[in-house]
């Protein structure tokens, strides 16, 4: 068999077996395939055109039963063919996976999927714990920052980082009494001006909150429907009738928001009695008449059942809780500290939850459609509330395939999507591998062996490991830092296969006080480079080279206190085209962010002489440090060491030698200098060192007198090569070079080395 780009033979009890040559099917679908990032790749468990499934029971998203010994054939991302295993022939270019004793489904589509929680952003976790969960496609359902959401999609399009497909919404729309981060409907011309501009954007969905008029939603619906977008709603001002008179696409959270049957409600307001929550009788005519108002008006309901059930139990998943971020699991603990207080008195009850499992039970019987989505918040983290949506819907009498077909094909028909939801020929290969039988025992929706979209198999406890204490911290609000996990005492690779990777050389980084901006170098054969990123609504540009020269070195980047400048070493002559023997300190320089790099300029004297200069770093106040080859009669050529230059008027004052608690009559380059001077970090080769280069520490005192230098030891240091250290400006983390790849570690573990 012609195992054709398998990244990774997969570690499940998988039988790779040779069958007999066959007929392959022809397809008229055009391949899905894409470029993949490295990073990416990293959470790929294997890759090929040609993909067989065999002697699996499928659960097809239909809602029909179950078909069992199935085989499902896989060319360039599209189904092919499906069949009993016993009549479909693989031909010998397949790769195939034995599935014996698992169930497949559709890749789940989420209709309610924020990738926000309450106070942060999941910009970073979101999209990989929706993909590990089996959530190949999500409608996001409003958001607080369109335009990142849509540069992540557009990103995971390109294959630059691993997620589900993204269905983009607008900014929330409400109506004049709103939330005032919402857009209010002050004015109609503004409204629909607003509308068209997002279609414009790319975005497919808009969704309305509670203070929502009907006289508000009407001209929402028509501007939206004008520009083929869809509509939703968590409603209150407006009934769920109202809605479905105007025209409304779907209705969010199943009953618990239907005003319909609130006493005491004001027209056109968000108001009334929520006792219905409690009293009201699901088998009732009332709500049997609103059911069928919604159904016959073609409008869907939005089933967010986990949210519920996060609501009324307050009870995480020890799964739930490594995933979240330190914040929001004190924030958990807290809250079910509160409910254990209040006891029946917590404000969501638990028959709000029951009630709304057979409300959403009877709308889907009477032939409603019902989608379904997590709504992620509280400890109801992204991609495992999906799958907590199928438990409940199994709790609330739904059949297996009756709930598949809620998160899968019912997504896709509100979605207007024929080419995703069900395992069928001629569909993209969006298919989830369970361990176990689905229909016996429906905690099997978390045994996910591997993900297909488009026909990649995405490998889930990669994904999930990725976001592990991470969910809802800083960098996954900002991506910044490439929205990596901060490390703590321990030092990390840092961003693996997207800045540090195994199949090339990095030395020495520097970046922006804002966090948006990446310099570092990298190693070509021989020729040094500076590569740049840079972050832009939640996505990192696309690395490229700062100079354009193959034969040039360029390296060392450090930008100046006011940014203004970024300084690094070329062995660039001065004539522009052509090197010379030593290096030097050059700079260029901006008005500011949004402006170019100038061509280089060399620092000249009184800093760079006819031998070699290294490294540049800075105080506050401009005063400079770097290395310098010895200049002492006879010095070997590895001789350097660290000098200082004030910066004064706009120029570098001649540089002073530091002491001999810094220097030596060995190599001592690659110096930080914190920006209030009180400690450097610098690499030296000594005698007593760990390996080939260490990294040293010096303190200054109260006086102005530096510390003897103390080796780092082992929590830094190696037997290889430590070099280029640098502190962010915040002080919180230093990253240096080790073995060819950059690293980061807090700077608390600095008060280590400290007498």
């Amino acid at each position: 068999m012609n195992r054709i780009n398998i990244i990774v033979i997969l570690a499940f009890t998988f039988l790779i077996s040779l069958l007999g040559c066959g007929q392959k099917q022809a397809t008229d679908i055009q391949s899905t395939r894409i470029d993949i990032s490295d990073y990416t790749q990293g959470f790929i468990s294997f890759d090929s055109p040609n993909i067989a499934l065999s002697n699996v029971k499928i659960i097809d998203g239909t809602g029909n039963p179950s078909k069992t010994s199935q085989t499902v054939l896989i060319e360039n991302g599209i189904i092919v063919g499906i069949g009993d295993a016993n009549d479909i022939q693989i031909a010998d270019d397949f790769f195939e996976l034995n599935l014996s004793g698992r169930t497949i489904i559709p890749g789940i589509i989420g209709m309610h999927n924020h990738m926000r929680i309450p106070e942060s952003a999941m910009l970073s976790t979101s999209p990989k714990l929706y993909l590990a969960c089996g959530v190949t496609t999500i409608q996001t359902c409003g958001t607080g920052n369109p335009y990142e959401e849509i540069a992540i999609a557009k990103s995971i399009d390109r294959g630059e980082q691993p997620g589900p497909e993204i269905i983009n919404s607008g900014p929330y729309l409400t109506g004049p009494k709103g939330k005032s981060n919402f857009i209010r409907f002050t004015d109609e011309k503004m409204v629909r001006d607003t509308i068209k501009y997002w279609a414009g954007q790319g975005v497919k969905w808009l969704k309305v909150y509670r203070n929502t008029r009907p006289q508000d939603l009407k001209v929402i619906v028509d501007e939206a429907h004008r520009n083929n977008l869809k509509v939703t709603g968590h409603l209150c001002a407006t009934t769920y009738s109202e809605a479905a008179e105007i025209g409304i696409d779907a209705i969010e959270h199943g009953f618990i928001h239907n005003y319909d049957h609130a006493t005491d409600k004001e027209a056109g307001a968000c108001s009334g009695n929520t006792d219905f929550r409690t009293n009201l009788d699901i088998n009732s005519n009332e709500v049997n008449k609103v059911q069928q108002k919604l159904i016959s008006n073609g409008v869907a309901l939005g089933s967010t059942l986990a949210i519920f059930e996060a609501l009324a139990n307050v009870n995480a998943d020890t799964r739930d809780l490594e995933v979240m971020a330190p914040f929001y699991i004190e924030a958990y603990q807290k809250r079910k500290l509160r409910k254990q207080e209040q006891g029946e008195d917590w404000y969501f009850k638990p028959e709000w939850l029951a009630k709304s499992m057979a409300y959403e039970l009877q709308f889907f019987r009477q032939g409603g459609l019902l989608v379904a989505g997590p709504d992620p918040g509280l400890h109801n983290m992204p991609g495992f509330g999906d799958q907590k949506n199928y438990e409940l819907f199994i709790e609330a009498g739904f059949e297996p395939e009756e709930a598949i077909q809620v998160m899968t094909s019912n997504g896709a028909k509100l979605l207007s999507r024929t080419d995703i939801g069900t395992i069928e020929k001629g569909k993209l290969a969006n298919i989830v591998v369970l361990n176990g039988d689905l229909e016996s025992n429906h905690k099997v929706i978390r045994e996910v062996e591997i993900v297909l979209k488009n026909g990649i198999g995405f490998d889930p406890k990669k994904l999930i490991e990725s976001a592990k204490g991470n969910v809802g911290s800083e960098t996954d609000n900002t991506m910044a830092y490439f929205g990596q996990k901060t490390p703590l005492a321990e030092p990390e690779l840092f961003a693996p296969n997207i800045i540090s990777k195994p199949n090339r050389s990095e030395f020495g980084c520097t970046i922006s006080s804002d966090g948006n901006e990446f310099y570092f170098g990298v190693d070509n054969n021989g020729v040094m480079e500076i590569h740049y990123t840079k972050l832009k609504d939640g996505v990192w540009t696309p690395q490229s080279k700062l100079f354009d020269s193959d034969t040039i070195s360029y390296n060392d980047p450090m930008l100046s206190p006011d940014e203004k400048r970024l300084y690094f070493i070329s062995n660039r002559s001065l004539n522009e085209d052509s090197t010379k023997d030593d290096i030097d300190i050059w700079y260029i320089e901006r008005e500011n962010k949004q402006s170019n790099w100038s061509e280089p300029i060399n620092l000249g004297l009184p800093v760079n002489s006819h031998l070699n200069e290294y490294y540049a770093s800075f105080t506050k106040d401009g005063t400079l440090y770097f290395a310098s080859q010895d200049k002492s009669v006879n010095a070997p050529s590895y001789a350097f060491d660290i000098y200082r230059s004030e910066y004064k008027k706009g120029e570098f004052l001649k540089p002073e030698q530091m002491p001999k608690a810094i220097n030596t009559n060995r190599y001592e380059a690659d110096v930080f200098i914190s920006p209030d001077e009180s400690y450097m970090i610098f690499c030296s080769i000594r005698k007593n060192g760990n390996g080939q280069g260490d990294l040293y520490i010096s303190f200054r005192d109260k006086d102005g007198k530096w510390g003897d230098a103390v080796n780092m030891g082992n929590t830094i240091n190696t037997a290889k090569h430590e070099l280029c250290p640098f502190v962010t400006r915040d002080g919180k983390y230093l990253f240096y070079t080790s073995n060819n790849d950059i690293y980061w570690v807090s700077t608390k573990i600095l008060d280590n080395y400290r007498e």
